[in-house]
């Protein structure tokens, strides 16, 4: 009989061992086996051969036992327990044999007298088919584990019968100390506390609704330690039972989310390097931003205590001592700053040997319990565990070093925190290098310095006191115009016109000189900006010249404009500016030839891809310049005449106010001239070609409707100005009631409730100003007022800033002092209608108030809905938990700020993130990831703007998420 492949495999490969009696029909074994026949091993009882199997490679046991022998149960139970054998049981059956063989774990049972050999040879296939598949299981069980092991992975079910199967895997990672019993309720003791409103959530999703989804927890072992797990909930349901089976796959995530913190940690130790080095760039004394870059620095490292020693000679002993200057704690432990054991301490002779290391540019690291004796006994005494000491060099002198300690436990000081503490000890050597040398420096040159300081604030001293008496000088100046022109209105002779003709021609070339000195005062203290908008130049000259016709007709000369044809008809600049410039080196022309021409032209000089450098020359036969004034033509207050019998009068401020506009326009001025050869003035400037030109069209000009009449508050405390715009608005027929400053209109406002139409508020006020006023009623603190009352502004003001501080503060519109009763009319023509419903807004002059803005938040709710798998009613529960917990979280954030407790601003911060990324606003966690990072390396002062700007924000996200809530 031939033997089958398995049966080869079973009786060569690992072998067949018979363990007989002595008496057994040897011819009958070898006619059952055939060629699978060996020769039996005879023994009195088959128990005493199962010591045979030692060093064997045997699958099979054929045990042959003699008709009293009845050890054949204890040797199947030895071979398959101890040996892990399988055995067949060859002997005559009295009767139930058959059965206790079976149940003592035998493989087979035949009657020697009954078998046959295809019967052996069938159960010797069946033998190696199962032989071969537990090898197979064993090789996918060692895979399995494996796999479990390399990727930290773990792994539970949950039976039909609500027990739950852990996998080694999963026991592995948690630490498990037979706190997993069958019930999945066990898992539950180990989730952290913080974790457990999801974790429930989770489960209610699963078990209750049959979701299968992935999300994130965090586990406390028995140590203490936290583990961050990634689950994959799987829910297979069960057609022909009609019950589902839970599956669990577990990712211990631990490793990323704790390098994630060490990139964490790294940044923002890296971010407060960076941030005192750039203190100490910002700040001469590096003392400044010490003491904030140490405490920062040991919060981030999470020690208990961060400080500075200097090290320096004593008078008294000539020895090296040792004197600390600054601490930080972490508040668990005692502060030694002010201790007598820490100042002025040699340290010898127990540290000898750490100020030679230091001394030697190296570091002090490691375990208190691996210091030498005294060393340890030392720092036992003050119950820190770890230590790590930096020196401080100030060129090649040893200076001090730096400090930190851990009394909570033992740690391994990570490169970045050794490498950052070295950066920090550099920078610090290298400001003290400065701070010394700085001071040497100016001890050599202090007359000159104290000269330089003094030229400079005499300087901005100049600048604020043009910039402030510019403003006081033109409100009188608008009151004598007002006055001026509301005498013009009566009854007046021929001479008494001609009188008050001239004292307003006088106010004017006064306002003019103050307008000239006011735009040096801006330039000099650096308040002038450039307001770019889209202008014809060809009617910009055309305007421009048009100005000077009256001039010119009183003289013999002939006023000439050209503008080459290349130059394009839109461009985009500071109109007002550059005709500014054009009028006074015109108008300079126009003034100093009294016969001949005066040639204005315009070319391009440069072309670029979208601006041009235009170029402007002013051409006149006038009287020239000498040679000798030629280099100080441009100075401020400079005149080619500067005798007290000149004919020409002027500031000598215009060409100086031009050249600094045609620099803020990125270009240069220039001049050639002769003496009574007339003059060439030229100057470039760049303007950008806007990509489209929109047709032209002038702007609507807003009028008051016909027979509107006003209820209007005067808010003006000048005497001159409350008279002469009382007269004229009262003329136009408008009711004027007058308040002396801004609590007086308050005041008038409340008791007339909403009688007012429309105030005119005046900025610069005694006892409270027009922009605290305005605030007042914007924010309805003013008792039974509008507060979208029409305000408009009043000012004599025009630094850089100013109309902003307006806008900002609620105002209208505003119309600048001297009023031009124009002007006026029209502003409040503008702000009558935008108030007035139905009715279409006239655009103003200038930019009206920017309304205050709201912010808002978009909430993904296609993202969130997919997320849970159109499970809406887990996602409403999820929202509802979100709008609990924000009010907690603001609160947190408010009491951070109020305390100013960075810590405690810092977990706000971070806390706020979490909730933020469970309704997948990913822009608030953005933000308020970048916000954490800071709260650890910026001062509260630097950073208090963004956290106040996240606060809105995420007070809008709480509204859009109660509202989407609603829908569903």
């Amino acid at each position: 009989m031939q033997l089958t492949p398995e049966a080869k495999k079973v009786n060569n490969e690992k072998g067949i061992l018979i363990l007989a009696h002595k008496e057994a029909d040897r011819g009958l074994l070898r006619r059952l086996l055939a060629e699978r026949y060996t020769k039996p091993l005879s023994y009195d009882t088959v128990s005493k051969g199962v010591r045979e199997l030692e060093g064997r490679k045997t699958d099979l046991v054929i045990l042959v036992p003699g008709p009293d022998d009845d050890s054949w149960r204890r040797a199947i139970r030895r071979i398959r327990e101890e040996y892990e054998r399988e055995t067949l049981l060859l002997a005559p059956d009295p009767g139930g044999m058959h059965k206790v063989a079976l149940e003592a774990g035998a493989f087979a049972y035949f009657d020697p007298f009954s078998a046959s050999p295809e019967g052996m040879a069938c159960c010797l296939r069946h033998l190696a088919r199962q032989r071969e598949l537990q090898r197979q299981l064993e090789d996918d069980r060692r895979l399995f584990r494996w796999q479990e092991k390399s990727g930290r992975l773990g792994s539970w079910e949950i039976e039909k019968d609500g027990t739950t199967r852990w996998s080694e895997g999963l026991r592995r990672i948690l630490g498990d100390d037979e706190r997993l019993t069958d019930s999945f309720e066990s898992m539950r003791t180990l989730v952290h506390p913080e974790d457990l409103e999801i974790f429930e959530q989770a489960n209610k999703a699963t078990f209750q609704q049959g979701w299968s989804l992935d999300f994130e927890y965090r586990v406390v072992l028995d140590n203490g330690e936290i583990r961050y797990l990634s689950l994959h909930r799987q829910v297979e349901f069960d057609s022909e039972s009609g019950e589902n089976r839970v599956l669990g796959m577990i990712r211990d995530v631990t490793p990323e989310r704790e390098f994630e913190n060490f990139l964490f940690r790294r940044d923002a130790i890296l971010q407060i390097v960076a941030s005192f080095a750039s203190k100490v760039l910002r700040d001469p004394d590096w003392r400044s931003g010490l003491g904030e870059a140490m405490a920062n620095l040991g919060k981030v490292s999470e020690v208990s205590r961060s400080f500075l020693f200097r090290r320096k000679e004593s008078p008294a002993s000539h020895n090296t001592v040792f004197s600390m200057i600054h601490e930080w704690t972490d508040g668990q432990v005692t502060p030694l700053l002010e201790s007598p054991e820490f100042q002025d301490q040699p340290f010898s002779p127990t540290f000898d040997r750490w100020k030679t290391i230091l001394g030697e540019r190296k570091i002090v690291a490691g375990n208190v319990r691996d210091f030498q004796t005294g060393e340890r006994i030392f720092f036992e005494r003050l119950q820190t565990q770890s230590v790590i000491l930096v020196p401080v060099f100030v060129g090649n002198t040893w200076w001090g070093f730096f400090g930190l300690t851990n009394s909570r436990e033992e740690r391994e000081w990570m490169p970045v925190e050794i490498e950052s503490m070295t950066m920090l000890a550099d920078i610090l050597g290298a400001a003290i290098l400065r701070d010394r040398m700085e001071d040497e420096l100016k001890e050599a040159n202090r007359s000159a310095e104290e000269a330089r300081i003094a030229a400079q604030e005499a300087n901005r001293t100049k600048s604020r006191f043009l910039a402030n008496m510019s403003h006081e000088i033109r409100t009188p100046i608008s009151g004598i115009l007002g006055m001026a022109e509301m005498t013009i209105t009566t009854g007046l002779t021929k001479e008494q016109r001609e009188h008050m003709d001239m004292i307003r021609e006088a106010a004017r070339s006064l306002l003019s000189i103050v307008n000239d000195i006011l735009d040096l005062s801006k330039v000099e203290a650096h308040k002038m900006e450039l307001k770019p908008e889209d202008f014809d130049i060809r009617q910009l000259l055309e305007t421009t010249t048009r100005h000077f016709a009256p001039a010119v007709e009183k003289k013999p000369i002939a006023l000439n404009q050209a503008v080459a044809g290349d130059v394009p008809e839109t461009l985009r600049g500071d109109k007002d500016r550059l005709g500014q410039i054009l009028r006074n080196l015109i108008g300079n022309a126009v003034k100093f030839t009294e016969r001949g021409h005066v040639d204005v032209s315009v070319e391009i000089s440069e072309r670029q891809e979208e601006r041009v450098c235009l170029l402007f020359t002013v051409q006149d036969s006038g009287i020239g310049i000498p040679e000798n004034k030629l280099a100080t033509v441009f100075d401020s207050f400079t005149q080619v005449d500067s005798s007290s019998a000149k004919t020409h009068q002027g500031t000598g401020l215009g060409l100086t106010i031009s050249r600094e506009f045609v620099r803020m326009m990125g270009g240069d001025i220039s001049v050639k001239s002769a003496d009574g050869f007339g003059s060439v003035f030229s100057f470039t400037a760049w303007m950008d070609v806007p990509a489209t030109t929109a047709p032209r069209c002038e702007p609507a000009r807003a009028v008051l409707p016909a027979g509107l009449h006003l209820d209007i508050l005067l808010a003006e405390d000048n005497p001159l100005n409350q008279k002469f715009l009382t007269h004229f608005l009262t003329m136009f027929g408008h009711r004027v009631t007058v308040a002396g400053n801004g609590l007086e209109a308050i005041r008038l406002l409340e008791e007339t409730g909403r009688k007012t139409d429309l105030v005119l508020m005046d900025i610069q006020m005694p006892e409270m100003g027009g922009i605290d006023a305005t605030r007042c009623i914007r924010e309805g603190r003013a008792k039974g007022v509008d507060p979208s009352i029409p305000i408009i502004a009043l000012t004599a003001y025009a630094m850089k800033g100013d109309k902003e501080r307006m806008f900002e503060a609620g105002m209208d519109d505003y119309v600048s002092k001297p009023v031009e009763m124009k002007e006026l009319s029209a502003a409040i023509a503008r702000t009558v209608a935008a108030h007035t419903p139905n009715e279409p807004r006239s655009k103003p002059a200038m930019p009206s108030r920017p309304a205050a803005r709201k912010e808002t938040v978009s909430l993904d709710m296609d993202s969130l809905i997919s997320r849970f798998e159109g499970n809406t009613e887990l996602l409403k529960e999820i929202l509802e938990l979100f709008l609990e917990e924000a009010d907690a979280k603001l609160d947190k954030l408010d009491n951070a700020l109020r305390t100013e407790d960075m810590t405690e601003l810092g977990e706000a911060v971070h806390s706020i993130t979490n909730i933020a990324s469970h309704v997948l606003a990913m822009e608030i966690v953005h933000r308020a990831r970048a916000l954490e990072k800071q709260c650890y390396s910026e001062p509260l002062e630097e950073i208090r703007p963004e956290v106040e700007a996240l606060r809105p924000q995420f007070l809008a996200l709480v509204r859009e998420v109660r509202e989407k809530s609603k829908t569903l």
